[in-house]
């Protein structure tokens, strides 16, 4: 199986996923600024003001990698509880590094079992969570599960156009750009061009809304950044099944 076909299957994606993010957990955050023209950092600030004043939330970071949007959490919800989850404890170990706070706890988990009772938390955030899940419409659930009713979920991703012609566009400049950085930084093109291989493998923007309305998780507000190549989804949870 090659690798673009592995990220479109549970399995060999949560250990293509493994794989990658092992190889690039010492470089993440740097790489991350560097692929996003260092405007990744607004757009997790913008991700964590669009949730709702709450004074001590129950808040669950899916796929918390170094800890930035959790580090987020923590400042702006100094009375909450942050549950912050990763796959993979070469992430959980440099998140636990560079993140201070007190009111932080890491835990290894798979994205479509989180580990925390049905409707016990007020807030669910992901950066890049989607579209790296092992099986996106488990996540989805698990996300709905774990929620109260009326809870507020939000997710910074990059975004798949409906149109063909635009997807291949998409695809073509995320695979160059990735590729260049898996060159200039680890010697491997092949590590950031991920991006561009899980986002064919993603449902787009019209497809992704109804997957997550089937899971009664209701779109509030969404704002696109990069043209439309990443975009911030805020979703509530309907109180009624």
């Amino acid at each position: 199986m090659n690798r673009r076909d592995a990220w479109r299957q549970p399995e060999p994606k949560r250990d293509l996923a493994a794989e990658v993010f092992s190889a690039i957990a010492p470089t993440y955050d740097a790489a991350t600024r560097i692929l996003s023209f260092g405007r990744d950092r607004a757009w997790k600030d913008g991700l964590v003001a669009s949730l709702p004043d709450l004074p001590r939330p129950v808040c669950m970071d899916l796929a918390c990698g170094t800890g930035d949007v959790a580090e987020r959490l923590a400042a702006r919800y100094p009375a909450g509880r942050i549950r912050a989850m990763d796959l993979l404890g070469a992430m959980l170990d440099r998140a636990r590094r560079r993140v201070a706070a007190t009111n932080v706890e890491w835990i290894q988990a798979d994205l479509s079992r989180l580990p925390a009772p049905d409707a016990s938390v007020d807030l669910v955030t992901g950066g890049y969570a989607l579209r790296n899940a092992p099986d996106l419409v488990p996540t989805l659930r698990e996300t709905a599960r774990v929620l109260k009713p009326g809870g507020t979920a939000a997710f910074l991703d990059f975004s798949k156009p409906p149109q063909r012609f635009v997807q291949a566009l998409e695809f073509a400049l995320l695979w160059l750009w990735g590729g260049l950085w898996g060159l200039l930084l680890h010697a491997r093109p092949s590590l950031y061009t991920y991006i561009a291989h899980s986002l064919a493998a993603f449902p787009d923007r019209r497809l992704l809304r109804e997957l997550c309305a089937r899971e009664r998780l209701r779109v509030v507000a969404s704002r696109r950044f990069f043209f439309g190549v990443t975009e911030l989804l805020v979703l509530r949870k309907d109180d009624q099944r």
